[in-house]
Parts: structure tokens; sequence; C-alpha cells
């Protein structure tokens, strides 16, 4: 039954939260895989028609796209997420809040839009209208998407975001193919952010009443600026070494070298942002019990155990695969790639770290370390990288990100009372299963002969099947996933703190 209209935050009823959480996370995942398919095609088809200058142009452009993010999913959707009560006049203030940001962004877009020269921009005078909109949406949505989540309601969010992804990948399509070159991926942006915001505003049921005082969150806002600020840090370092690449060595490399970090974030994000959107408001609700471990331990062993091998097998596949489905004008992307997996490795770990910094309201204390430790040192990787040209850059960002993982993770977890073996253990098994899905795929590619796109499918189909047996085989892998299978399967109920547990306990 449709939900009627309401001011109020939470309208949601009553359910086990391990089995709710292990429901929107499957949903969340199925519908950002289904997202990702499709994009993975549009990126496929443009890259191909438009070639690495100008996909490398449209790329860097992109980097303000990236930033939407911040508005969309920032410290107010997070502290939407986390605040155990939620007042209607808080809520209406917080989106209007939001509302203002984007619009705010989106006027100064406009301006410098009427600035600089369109001859210089990749899809001409609709460069900044384009990237304008993508802003305002994002105000417009967020709050309305972070209070679907709070009320564990995700599948109007994946229907809205399987919808966006199919019109503009569509749009993105159709913009190549009659010659809009790199100004294809640029309406790719817009639309889908035109559509989802159009979406998940007709879905949602709450509309903001009447605000509260900015000045009654103070304390709340100070969270919500603490957690933008560490995404805003993590968003400078992501999106740096495509400018510096851009700046040092041409359009032509930004755009292997973008190339090369979507195929290790693409993957990434499509487990970990499902696990994020559904992890976060969990744990925050088992800060301060014993089941707060338990989960941490989970949701790391979980996310390795998928993520970890993807990553490893890419890297030995990493010439058929880029051959195959780009074309051999992008195999200077295979070194590139290469050289980041390790980063994709430990952005696994530190991503769901994250998530322990925003459930337990420790966003001050990761934007410290992020400010004073963490970004500094990966731009010094950037830079030092450099010196040896663009599959430098990459092993610079790599080194950095591996070597502050630990220490990333104690700084944060020695306050949520998490000890290093919560991080360790977890990490075992799934390193042993990485390790032999990745011996697997080279070992196709050392005996058998053949077509390119013949050691793809068949390293690739090897290597599903031995990572398949290898999680049913180790015992903390195959608990995991029976537990994570259980909460799926059970029944609605009132148990508050049911949580699946790893066997790292």
């Amino acid at each position: 039954m449709r939900t009627r209209r309401t001011t109020a935050a939470d309208w949601g009823t009553s359910t086990v939260l391990g089995s709710a959480a292990a429901r929107g996370a499957l949903v969340s995942a199925s519908t950002t895989w289904l997202r990702f398919a499709l994009q993975l095609a549009t990126m496929v088809v443009v890259a191909r028609v438009v070639g690495p200058a100008q996909y490398g142009a449209a790329a860097t452009a992109l980097v303000a796209v990236t930033a939407a993010e911040l508005v969309r999913s920032g410290g107010i959707t997070w502290l939407i997420g986390r605040l155990p009560d939620l007042s209607a006049a808080s809520t209406a203030a917080l989106h209007w809040l939001s509302v203002g940001i984007g619009a705010a962004v989106g006027a100064v877009l406009l301006v410098v839009g009427a600035i600089v020269p369109p001859a210089q921009l990749p899809a001409g005078p609709f460069t900044f209208p384009l990237l304008a909109l993508v802003f305002v949406a994002a105000g417009i949505g967020a709050v309305p998407t972070a209070l679907l989540g709070r009320n564990l309601a995700f599948r109007p969010i994946g229907a809205g975001e399987v919808g966006a992804a199919v019109v503009s990948c569509v749009v993105s399509v159709t913009a190549a193919a009659i010659g809009a070159g790199s100004g294809a991926l640029l309406l790719q942006a817009g639309t889908y952010a035109l559509v989802l915001v159009v979406v998940i505003v007709s879905v949602t049921p709450w509309r903001p009443g009447r605000p509260a005082p900015l000045r009654s969150l103070r304390a709340e806002l100070g969270f919500a600026a603490n957690a933008t600020v560490s995404q805003g840090l993590e968003w400078v370092v992501r999106s740096f070494d495509r400018l510096i690449v851009a700046a040092l060595f041409g359009t032509a490399a930004a755009g292997f070298y973008v190339q090369a970090a979507q195929l290790v974030t693409l993957p990434t994000e499509q487990v970990n942002g499902p696990l994020r959107r559904v992890a976060v408001p969990a744990l925050g609700r088992l800060v301060g019990t014993p089941a707060f471990g338990r989960a941490f331990r989970t949701v790391l062993a979980l996310s390795c155990a998928v993520l970890w091998p993807l990553l490893a097998v890419l890297a030995v596949l990493a010439r058929p695969l880029v051959s195959t489905v780009f074309g051999a004008e992008w195999l200077p992307t295979v070194p590139v790639f290469t050289a980041m997996v390790p980063m994709g490795l430990a952005s696994v770990v530190s991503g769901v770290t994250t998530f322990v910094a925003l459930a337990a309201g420790l966003a001050g204390r990761q934007t410290v370390w992020e400010c004073a430790v963490s970004r500094p040192l990966t731009l010094v990787g950037f830079f030092v990288g450099s010196l040896w040209g663009v599959t430098g850059v990459a092993l610079g960002a790599s080194a950095a990100t591996v070597a502050l993982v630990v220490p990333g993770f104690l700084v944060i977890g020695s306050r949520a009372a998490l000890t290093l073996r919560d991080l360790v253990v977890p990490l075992v098994e799934p390193a042993i299963g990485t390790v032999v899905c990745a011996m697997s795929a080279i070992a196709v590619t050392a005996f058998v002969e053949g077509p390119l796109i013949l050691l793809l499918f068949l390293g690739g189909g090897v290597a599903v099947i031995v990572w398949i047996a290898v999680f049913l085989a180790l015992p903390g892998t195959r608990r995991v996933g029976r537990q994570v299978l259980g909460a799926v399967r059970r029944r609605p109920g009132p148990a508050p703190n049911d949580v699946p547990a790893t066997s790292a306990a």
C-alpha cells in the first residue's frame, strides 16, 4: 500500500535490523550492478567512438560532476542516516540547506560558463549549464534519497538509479554517434541527474514542512561539515591525479589514466556503494554494543571476499580485457591499470573504515586524519610518481594508499572499540581466495594459446568457478555467506540488534 504524504523523517515499519540491512544490501547491490552494466556498456561504446584524446578531455571536465556527490551523498545525508531521533522541522531545515548549497554552486558554474570561451569546453556553451544542472539536482534529491535509506526503502532508490541510467546511456550513445564527441559524456551526466531527481522526489512520501532554525542544529551540522570535508578531501585526491596527468602528459594520456582508474573504481563502487548505503545506518544503531564489532567484521570480510579476487583477476587479464572491450588503441591503459590495482585493494579496506567513522560519529577525527596525514601523503605520491610518467603516477597513488590503510584504521578503530585483530582476521581468507583465483587466471594465460578474446573468457570463466569453490570451501567466508543469506530470508520482527556475525568474532 502506498505510504501517505508526511513531513516526518520516519515512516517505515519496525523490522529486524540484520534482516532489513541484508535485504537492503541485496536490493541495492542488484540495482547498482544493473546500473553498472549499463554504464559500462555506454563507456565502452563512447570510448571507442570518441577516442582517448576526447575521452580524456571530457573526463577532466567531469571532475566537477563527481563533486556533486558531496552534495547528494555528503555529510547532510550521513547525518540523516545516523541520528536516532530526527524531527520534521530539522529534516526540513536540512533539506532547504541542501537545496541552497546545490543552487549556489549551480549559480557559480553559470557565471563561470559566461566567462570561459565555449570553444575551449568539451560540450561548448552547454558545458557549464549541464554541470550546474547536476549540482541543482543533487541538492534537491539529497535529503529525499537519504530519508528513503533511513526508512530502509531501497527499492525506489534502485529503480530511480536504473531508470536514470537507461535514459542517460541512450542519450550519451546517441550523442556520440551523431558527432557530439566529448560532450556525450557531459550529456550523460546531466540527463542522469535530472531523471534521477524527478523519480526520487516523485516516489518519496516525505515533503518538507516548516523548517527549524539552523542555529538549533549547530552540533549536528558540525558532524555534517566534518563528514563533507573528509569526503571532499577524498574527492580532491581522486580527481587531482587526472588533472596532473592531463597537465603534464596531455589529454590522450589523461584518457588512458581515467580509463584505468574507472576499471579499478567502478567494480569497487558497485559493491561498497550499496554496502555503504546500508551499513552506515545499520552500524550507527549498534554503536556501543558487542554486535558492532561483529557487524564490522562481517562487512569487511564480505567486501574483500568479493572485490579482492575480482581486481586481481582483472589485473591478470588486463591486456585481453582492454584489447577486446575498448580496442587496440586503448592498450596503453594496461600498465596504468595494473599499477593501480594495489590502490584498489587497499581502498576496499579503507572504505569500510569510513563506514565506521560515519556510523560512530567520528567524522571529525577522520577529517583531522585526512587533512593532516592521509591526503597530503597521497598528493606527494602523485607528484613523486609523475617523475616516471603516467604509470608512475598510478604507482605513487598505490604506494601511498597501501601504506595508509593500517594507520587510518587505528585512528578510527581505537575510538570505536575495534582492535587490529578486527582488521586483520577478516582479511585472511579473502587474501587466500585472491591468490588462488589470480593463479588460476595466470595458468590459463600461460598454458592456453589463442586469440585474446578466448583468453579473456576462458580465464575469467575459470576464475569465477575457482572463486565459488574457494568461497564455499573456506569456513569463514562460507559462514558469512550463510549468515547474510539467512538474514535476507528472515521474516521481519521486533529485534533491533539482530545482525549477522562473522567468523572473525
